[in-house]
């Protein structure tokens, strides 16, 4: 019986950290969200003279850290396949 009751109360804690995980991931853009209103750039570069959000060209980032991260991987397989 105790072990049943050990198995049930793991059972409840995974549900109860998953349904908190994914109400914070839910709920991270909404508390995230900083701008309001008109962009004061009005869609310029962010390296032009006017102050812009960063957000304009993130997509690069989160592209060179894609191919970093594939390249790395490669390298890292190719090196175990060596040994």
């Amino acid at each position: 019986m105790l072990k049943c009751g050990k198995e049930v109360s793991n059972f409840i804690y995974k549900i109860v950290s998953l349904i908190i995980l994914s109400g914070s991931m839910l709920l991270l853009p909404i508390s995230s969200y900083a701008q309001g209103g008109d962009l004061p750039c009005g869609g310029d570069d962010p390296t032009s003279s006017n102050p812009c959000p960063l957000d304009t060209w993130v997509w690069v980032l989160a592209f060179a850290a894609v191919i970093f991260g594939a390249i790395y991987l490669q390298r890292k397989q190719k090196l175990q396949r060596q040994v």
